[in-house]
């Protein structure tokens, strides 16, 4: 190895799995030379180009302890389950539920009930408290947020995790469907841009989909969804189509960059896509139905529908027993089912975290040889 030149040995290097951190830790410690080629700026880069799709480095279950039926209980934990060998230094953020994770941010709430805003990235392990976000006279629960890199459009994604970050709040105060944004840049809220008229049951706290530039919000119970175009602000309302209408869904985003949603019905995960007519109208038509049975163990059973997961970019689902003691992610591309380990409490919903994960070695103090 000591006669490869450094180029030769960086294109060994940048085919290791971008899932696994620890084997860039191994291979920095190998010798100072590997240390200087794998902590250089321009390898990491390099890295995560030949590796154009971040891996789900873990997710976020929010759990809670106690007697769910007991409303008066809020001892929330949102806790980091680790799907590779990364795991954050401090996984558990108590008092906090995830509500969605994007671009290498997590976005927390307090219990109860969204009293404040947190954007956590659990690679650096840097927790930003932001401003009090806009009270709203409707419904309490009527609300959701979400979190991006604020130079979406332009930037490649590649290592943004520590640049400026935009959060969308939309709720449905007053009648009407509004937009606030908060700026990290600023340090504040943006004034309220409104849309369409609220609906009757307003809006979901569930993972939102980013597709190309709209963002999209489930509502109403989750029969309809309401896109967002981030660089108008123009707002409009999408409804689902209600064959095997049941109380949740998730959305998702198809290989084809399409819109998607997906539900649990019976032992049934059913896929959706959506498609734009001549006109420009959307249209739902149903692609693909993966027998639960057949995927996931005997024990796995039965099946709760009350939430489901959704790895995008990646096409991974995770669904839950209906004690919601026991999470199983599943794999579209491989078929791969394995259980996630999710500690003790009832899980209510996981946000998966997808990220690329590439050490800072300049700390370490690494022998020659």
């Amino acid at each position: 190895m000591e006669a490869l030149m450094n180029e030769l040995v960086e294109e060994i290097l940048l085919r290791l799995p971008p899932g696994d951190p620890s084997s860039l830790a191994r291979a920095a410690v190998v010798c100072k030379r590997w240390c200087r080629i794998i902590s250089d700026r321009g390898f990491r880069r390099r890295f995560v180009r030949r590796h154009p799709t971040p891996p789900v480095l873990g997710l976020l279950a929010n759990l809670r302890d106690g007697d769910i039926d007991d409303h008066n209980d809020f001892d929330f934990v949102a806790r980091f389950v680790p799907a590779t060998p990364f795991c954050p230094r401090f996984p558990d953020h108590r008092d906090r539920c995830a509500l969605d994770a994007r671009h290498g941010r997590v976005l927390l709430t307090t219990t109860p009930w969204g009293s404040d805003l947190e954007v956590w990235d659990p690679v650096t392990d840097v927790l930003w408290e932001l401003a009090p976000h806009p009270r709203y006279l409707g419904d309490p629960f009527s609300w959701n947020a979400t979190v991006l890199c604020a130079d979406h459009g332009v930037c490649d994604h590649l290592d943004c995790h520590l640049g400026r970050f935009v959060v969308v709040f939309l709720d449905s105060d007053t009648g009407t469907m509004r937009v606030h944004l908060y700026l990290s840049e600023a340090a504040a809220w943006s004034p309220p841009m409104y849309g369409p008229q609220s609906t009757v049951h307003g809006v979901e706290t569930l993972p939102t989909a980013l597709v190309g530039n709209a963002l999209y919000f489930l509502i109403d119970a989750t029969q309809s969804i309401l896109e967002c175009d981030l660089a108008t602000m123009n707002m409009s309302v999408i409804p689902l189509p209600p064959e095997h209408f049941v109380d949740f869904a998730v959305l998702t985003t198809m290989e084809d960059g399409q819109l998607g949603f997906a539900r649990i019905v019976g032992s049934k995960l059913l896929l959706w896509s959506m498609k734009m007519d001549p006109e420009g109208h959307a249209g739902w038509s149903q692609v693909r139905v993966l027998e639960l049975e057949t995927l996931l163990p005997a024990d796995a059973f039965p099946i709760s529908d009350d939430y489901v997961g959704f790895a995008h970019g990646v096409g991974v689902f995770f669904v839950p027993t209906e004690d919601r003691q026991s999470i199983f992610s599943i794999d579209l591309n491989s078929g791969w089912v394995r259980n996630e380990d999710c500690g003790d409490g009832q899980t209510h919903g996981v946000v998966p975290y997808t990220s690329f994960y590439t050490p800072d070695f300049h700390q370490y103090s690494v022998a020659p040889v």
